[in-house]
């Protein structure tokens, strides 16, 4: 089996590729990401995540979503998959919305391809009301895009729900998908795979109420 990003064979690596044989990726590679399991309070609404958004997941995230890299949307999951089916079993998730643009130039919904190795309803209900990508924004102008999110018509979701993204920045395309839910009518939970933790640091003061971190070796 080679690495899905480096394209060594496994074996090739080193003995831990050959004891941890589930992943997808080297050891060498798998390394280069720093895995820190996180959970706070987004709004209220409890948020699980996985990964600090480092330089190695950028280029990972990259080459899979930006260069069409298809066949790497199972390792962002793969070494939490089980855990997530069973505590999010009953749930249906919910996948951000992607610029127009970003979504035809991509050829494929890289959100859905990458949390469908989790085995649960999906559903893509959002739509962004601006063609802007985030990228091109600064932080506070960042914060508008809580206003330039909304459901497509005649959408019905479920009671229970999952936001998913891959990775959360500032929290506004998260925030303005809140903000489109009855938080009355159901029971709602964020998940993604990455962060940044400088924007968790600087914002938990005010905003952001972390319910633990924890390391992964």
């Amino acid at each position: 089996m080679k690495c899905l990003l480096c394209g060594r064979q496994m074996q090739e690596s080193s003995l831990s590729d050959l004891i941890f044989g589930n992943d997808l990726l080297c050891r060498k590679c798998r390394g280069e990401w720093q895995r820190r399991d996180i959970a706070f309070l987004l709004d209220g609404v409890p948020l699980n995540s996985f990964y600090v958004y480092n330089a190695a997941f950028s280029a990972c995230l990259i080459q899979y979503k930006e260069c069409g890299d298809e066949a790497l949307k199972d390792v962002f999951l793969s070494q939490v998959k089980n855990r997530l089916r069973r505590r999010y079993r009953g749930f249906t998730l919910l996948m951000m919305p992607s610029t127009q643009k970003k979504t035809e130039a991509r050829g494929f919904s890289h959100l859905k391809s990458m949390f469908e190795c989790l085995g649960l309803p999906c559903m893509e209900p959002f739509e962004k009301t601006e063609d802007i990508s985030q990228k091109a924004l600064g932080r506070s102008a960042r914060q508008e895009m809580i206003t330039a999110i909304r459901l497509k018509k005649d959408i019905q979701l479920p009671e229970k729900i999952i936001l998913c993204d891959d990775t959360v920045t500032t929290g506004a395309t998260l925030k303005g998908a809140l903000k489109c839910l009855d938080q009355k009518k159901h029971t709602i939970r964020i998940c993604t795979v990455s962060y940044n933790a400088r924007w968790i640091t600087e914002n938990r003061p005010s905003g952001i109420h972390c319910l633990f971190m924890r390391q992964q070796v």
